[in-house]
């Protein structure tokens, strides 16, 4: 049976949340329920599936109250919404949840080719982007050898080029590309060339399957990454959290390490 909400923890109804959602602009509403899908994480645990169904559940032990949730049990969450999303799911809490996991997920597409249509993405953070989401692509049904030999190819030469820029040299700021003795002009234009033809080669490939082969904790993650970049972050986002996890987080920060984050080198 699906978790209850802890009793120390009221949450606003997924309902409310996304009536709010479509009020704002697509990165505020990507921001919005990027916040809330933590928030179910963090109060319910970590989503599964029933065991050898594509039943989307909550976990079987719910916590007793609120905790941070980990990338991990981000990550596995939206893989089990992703892998549930095309089967048909019983009524309760566990398909409201998967309702707004996919809101996030299809506002999530939205904000990504939003930002790729501008144009002007600075072309290291657009090329460790790609790469990021090429980590989480899910190879086809057909298991095609070639293809897969193919798009691993890209991927490789795609990270061998981003690897390859002065700017990731230790005590070098990212937007610095120092041309030295050990740096040629000509390795360097190279290395954005191949960024920029195996970059579009991966975003061809992902769009031809209109994003579903992606994974969706790869897709978000580049896309807040992407709105940080293009400096599009909101000064003020509409706070749902409940006052409780406000608290909570504040007293762990006064005593847990950061949890390691997505970034890019």
């Amino acid at each position: 049976m699906s978790a209850t909400t802890p009793s120390s923890l009221t949450l606003p109804k997924n309902s409310e949340v996304l009536k709010n959602a479509f009020r704002m602009s697509n990165i505020e509403r990507f921001l919005h329920l990027q916040r809330h899908a933590k928030l179910l994480v963090g109060t319910y645990g970590q989503y599964t599936t029933y065991s050898k169904t594509t039943v989307f559940a909550r976990a079987h032990n719910p916590r007793k109250e609120y905790q941070e949730p980990t990338i991990t049990e981000l990550a596995l969450s939206l893989a089990a919404a992703q892998d549930s999303l095309n089967s048909a799911q019983p009524d309760g809490p566990a398909r409201d949840d998967l309702l707004l996991f996919q809101c996030l997920w299809e506002i999530t597409i939205i904000v990504l080719e939003d930002i790729l249509a501008r144009g002007s993405l600075e072309q290291e953070s657009f090329g460790w982007g790609i790469f990021g989401l090429s980590a989480g692509y899910i190879d086809p049904p057909a298991n095609d050898l070639t293809i897969h030999n193919l798009f691993t190819n890209h991927k490789d030469r795609l990270h061998a080029a981003l690897s390859s820029l002065p700017s990731l040299d230790p005590g070098r700021r990212r937007s610095e590309y120092v041309v030295s003795e050990k740096t040629q002009i000509g390795a360097l234009v190279r290395a954005r060339r191949e960024i920029h033809t195996c970059g579009h080669i991966l975003l061809h490939t992902f769009r031809q399957a209109q994003w579903r082969r992606v994974r969706w904790w790869h897709a978000i993650a580049t896309a807040e990454r992407w709105i940080g970049a293009f400096g599009l972050m909101p000064e003020e986002v509409p706070e749902e959290m409940p006052e409780e996890v406000h608290k909570k987080l504040y007293e762990r920060k006064k005593t847990a390490p950061e949890l390691s984050t997505f970034s890019f080198p």
